[in-house]
């Protein structure tokens, strides 16, 4: 019995020390992301006393025949903060290439979805574009640009520059693009709109469908001690941002152009 009990208070000693122990890593964590989320609001409101960058001018297009640009949006990987940028598409004489600024640094997953929206747009604006190169190139901070969710905004961008038409500048989607021109789900959607909420954005659109999910901590105390449980709650973003943003679903390139080409 006596050697039992000893069992059980050195597990007890054990469980103490290993729940204290991932306490204090995640606190250490939660006090670097916050430092650095600091650091970025402030560095960003310097860069814009600087520029005198605000919402009503901050994005600035040189739109026209030929050249087309769309508002991406886009979630930091340093400190999980959504950032807008914006991507650029112009067509010019050339052999139907498809070439891709990798300033920033564009991952393959980006550049293969940058392909797949150039065909959509083809196919959508019933152009042969054989005989034309297409020159994609985004402004976004500095920001490493990877995953597929600016491929609908691509798209957009491109068919605007094949037609020659403009793309709302008080709009932005995220969302891939797949075969027969759909628009594919995407991650990071809650931080996303928020910053297309306070970068002034009047129009968010997302995926058909989308779930959107926010990051939430809760405290609770087991045998005296206080946990941190970090989690994932559903959000109905249509309703967080009413009165704020405009949330609209869109399946298909043929959606996202009825709301962004004007």
């Amino acid at each position: 019995m006596a050697r039992k009990n000893a069992i059980i208070g050195v597990l007890c000693i054990l469980l103490f020390l290993s729940t204290s122990a991932s306490f204090l890593i995640y606190q250490q964590q939660q006090q670097a992301i916050e430092v650095l989320s600091n650091k970025l609001v402030e560095k960003e409101s310097i860069i814009q006393e600087l520029t005198g960058a605000g919402k009503e001018n901050l994005i600035i297009s040189p739109e026209g025949e030929g050249i087309g640009s769309a508002n991406i949006v886009a979630v930091r990987s340093d400190s999980l903060l959504g950032v807008i940028g914006q991507v650029n598409v112009e067509v010019r004489e050339g052999n139907g290439r498809v070439l891709a600024d990798t300033r920033p640094f564009v991952e393959p997953d980006t550049q293969y979805s940058a392909r797949e929206a150039v065909k959509v747009a083809e196919n959508f604006t019933n152009r042969d574009i054989s005989d034309m190169d297409i020159i994609i190139s985004f402004d976004i901070n500095g920001t490493l640009i990877g995953g597929p969710s600016a491929g609908a905004a691509i798209t957009a961008a491109t068919v605007a520059a094949i037609e020659g038409k403009n793309v709302r500048k008080d709009a932005v989607i995220t969302g891939t693009i797949e075969k027969g021109g759909y628009i594919g789900q995407v991650s990071g959607v809650f931080e996303k709109a928020k910053a297309a909420e306070r970068n002034g954005m009047n129009l968010f659109l997302i995926p058909k469908g989308q779930e959107v999910y926010e990051e939430r901590i809760r405290k609770e105390k087991i045998f005296g001690l206080t946990f941190v449980r970090v989690y994932y709650a559903p959000v109905d973003l249509e309703e967080y941002m009413e009165g704020k943003m405009e949330v609209e679903e869109v399946s298909t390139i043929d959606d996202v152009v009825a709301y962004m080409i004007l």
